[in-house]
């Protein structure tokens, strides 16, 4: 069920993150493309937004346990996670997937001393024949650079943040 609605009569714009069922279910493809189709005035990493990911990930089941009909808004802890590190220069690094679990920070972070940080909810939803659709995940990336540019942040390219969604949504896929 898509329960997002059209704006001022505009089509809700849907991405392809994985292809039908045709492949097995625990390979996660292994290229994938994508193209926006509004323009990206102030974004860095405009255009073609390509993810590679060069290994599959271990999972137990095709689809998570879980009570989908009752499934509410909040933290559901999934199999792996996508982390990046800002340098002092404001550039992040590639950044990759790793395992659900703690992460590194420094103490003095801006996000535990004022409160300084961002949040992006983006929805991925499963097609009848199993493909994945992400919902407008370039629109998601340049809001978070409008917002770390408000907060005086440094914020990843379009092209990576869309990117690091795409491997995240495909390394959990049992949880969409």
């Amino acid at each position: 069920l898509l329960a997002a609605a059209p704006l001022a009569g505009r089509r809700p714009r849907l991405l392809p993150l994985s292809p039908p069922p045709s492949t097995p279910s625990i390979q996660i493809q292994n290229r994938l493309y994508s193209m926006s189709l509004l323009p990206l005035r102030k974004a860095r990493g405009m255009g073609r937004c390509e993810a590679s990911l060069a290994s599959n990930y271990t999972q137990t089941s095709e689809f998570a346990d879980l009570d989908w009909e009752n499934l509410g808004f909040g933290l559901v802890q999934t199999d792996y996670m996508y982390t990046a590190k800002c340098g002092p220069d404001g550039n992040f690094d590639k950044g990759g997937m790793v395992p659900f679990g703690p992460i590194e920070m420094n103490p003095a972070s801006g996000v535990l001393n004022y409160g300084q940080g961002l949040f992006e909810g983006l929805k991925a939803y499963r097609k009848t024949d199993g493909s994945i659709l992400l919902f407008r995940p370039m629109e998601n990336a340049m809001r978070m650079q409008t917002g770390a540019e408000r907060m005086c942040m440094p914020a990843p390219p379009v092209e990576q943040f869309v990117n690091a969604v795409k491997q995240t949504v495909l390394a959990n896929k049992r949880w969409v």
